[in-house]
């Protein structure tokens, strides 16, 4: 930015405050601004960014006018304002050098037209270096001292806040919905008091926005709906994770779905540091991990956080359906398990959609090879349908072939961990005598349990089931023609790897073991 005086002239300025500078002093760029002007200068260069950016934009367009001839003296309060690296400050005293350009320094009185100025600018630009590299060296064993002692971020995710460097659950109350207020609420208007609005807490919400995700099976759709609920409009300027703005892009609101905080986890070196000011997001793989660190304020279970991260990876392979298609119960539309799975035998390539009008309304559903009629042999497209009855069939085929081996080994088949402590438990329950409602729905709930474990179909359950058992228990076709549309997302991305077709046949059925 340049803020231009009264005339033009060849003395002019540099001012730059680091944004945490300004934040501590507003007043500090208009006090650079002032000092400058009190010794000469007619046009002021300004930055508000850090020294240890080489890229600043007003630096950038103060160099470009020297080069062109423009100026005759540059101005600045202190050497480390217009660098805090060496090689930098010896770049730009070049420029001024060969082009005839004069450097004053207000507080360390310096002149570049002086040979004793110029060895005072290379020692203060090398004393401004060493204070960076301290500074970034203080940092860092900062941040290795709070993960040392499982400190939590300063930054922290919606629905949470941080006391005594511990994680909590944000309980404090929020905002009140129109179908919340209570029916006094006209009384209420000049009410300090707000927890006679019946609001609900940053906590409900965060839960909410969660819940609403896992009915839309969707970032995009559940974002429409959370800011139809609670009435948000689109924030267009930047915000960071405390400032209490309840409102999220679609790459935000899955960061946020992904945050280990929201599992009772916290996560450290979530950024790599490149030098010069610069960060960039760290592989999740690389992060450093410790467990349970406030198990007591999580918002999702880990079995909830797989089944986010299989949706958000099946999503990204394929967009969900739109709410003209919704159904009331099931998010995606028929065929949807089959999309990144289907394969062309010829070429190897992933197949695409397509669809046909039957001669008595409706439609028919096909892959087809991308490249077909340009380099691909393979030109017939192949029935969904025809896919699914063929996949079933594998799998059923599999399930019996595994039930086959374990009745003909040695060795018999061990009953789950899991298992056998249900059934212990319910066991133990059964030899106690007399009638007890309570003791008898804790059976019953117990005997469920039992059933689920055995049955992965049955419900949720299936997320912790291993590939081979999932299988196992779909041992004949009803089984597998009755799973929903969502079913299929949730167990097929599972236990299927990919399904070549070739000529509208399907050639090959591969599955995960």
């Amino acid at each position: 930015m340049v803020i231009k005086l009264e005339q033009s002239k060849t003395i002019v300025g540099y001012a730059r405050v680091s944004s945490r500078e300004q934040a501590v002093d507003s007043h500090a760029l208009e006090q650079q601004i002032a000092r400058l002007k009190g010794a000469g200068a007619t046009e002021i260069f300004q930055d508000i960014q850090s020294g240890s950016r080489d890229n600043r934009p007003a630096l950038k367009e103060l160099m470009k006018s020297i080069s062109e001839g423009n100026i005759d003296e540059v101005i600045i309060t202190r050497i480390d304002r217009i660098a805090r690296s060496l090689p930098k400050l010896r770049e730009c005293i070049e420029i001024f050098v060969n082009i005839g350009v004069n450097l004053r320094v207000l507080d360390q009185a310096i002149d570049l037209t002086t040979s004793q100025g110029k060895l005072m600018v290379n020692l203060l630009g090398s004393l401004a270096e060493w204070e960076t590299d301290l500074l970034s060296e203080r940092v860092r064993h900062g941040k290795k001292y709070r993960r040392d002692k499982q400190a939590a971020s300063e930054s922290y995710p919606w629905g949470y806040k941080t006391i005594s460097d511990k994680y909590q659950l944000n309980e404090s109350q929020f905002l009140c919905l129109i179908s919340n207020r209570p029916s006094n609420y006209r009384e209420l208007y000049h009410e300090t008091d707000v927890t006679k609005l019946n609001a609900l807490t940053v906590k409900e919400i965060a839960r909410d926005c969660i819940d609403i995700f896992f009915h839309a099976k969707a970032a995009t759709r559940a974002l429409k709906s959370i800011f139809q609920k609670y009435g948000l409009a689109k924030i267009n300027y930047r915000r960071n994770g405390t400032d209490g703005k309840f409102h999220w892009t679609v790459t935000g609101f899955t960061l946020w779905l992904s945050n280990p905080v929201l599992c009772g986890h916290t996560a450290y070196l979530q950024r790599i540091n490149l030098g010069k000011g610069k960060r960039k997001k760290n592989q999740r793989e690389n992060w450093e991990f410790v467990y349970n660190t406030h198990p007591e304020h999580r918002l999702i279970t880990d079995e909830e956080a797989l089944e986010i991260q299989q949706i958000l990876k099946f999503n990204s392979k394929k967009g969900p359906i739109t709410n003209s298609e919704l159904n009331g119960t099931n998010s995606y539309r028929e065929y949807a398990y089959q999309s990144g799975l289907v394969f062309c035998a010829e070429c190897s390539s992933k197949c695409i959609t397509k669809s046909a009008k039957r001669k008595h309304g409706g439609k028919y559903y096909y892959f087809a090879c991308r490249y077909a009629r340009m380099g691909c042999i393979n030109l017939k497209s192949t029935r969904k349908q025809n896919i699914e009855d063929a996949l079933i069939k594998t799998l059923v085929q599999r399930s019996q072939a595994l039930t086959s081996e374990s009745e003909q080994s040695p060795i018999p088949q061990e009953k789950s961990e899991k298992l056998k402590e249900l059934e212990s438990r319910l066991d133990a329950l059964e030899k106690i005598q007399g009638f007890d409602p309570d003791l008898e729905n804790l059976k019953e709930k117990i005997r469920q349990q039992i059933v689920e474990e055995i049955n992965p179909f049955i419900s949720d359950s299936i997320m912790n089931k291993s590939t081979e058992e999932i299988i196992r228990a779909g041992n004949n076709l009803a089984i597998w023609h009755t799973l929903s549309p969502d079913d299929k997302v949730k167990i097929f991305q599972q236990i299927v790897y990919r399904i070549t077709v070739q000529n509208g046949q399907v050639k090959e059925v591969a599955l995960k073991i």
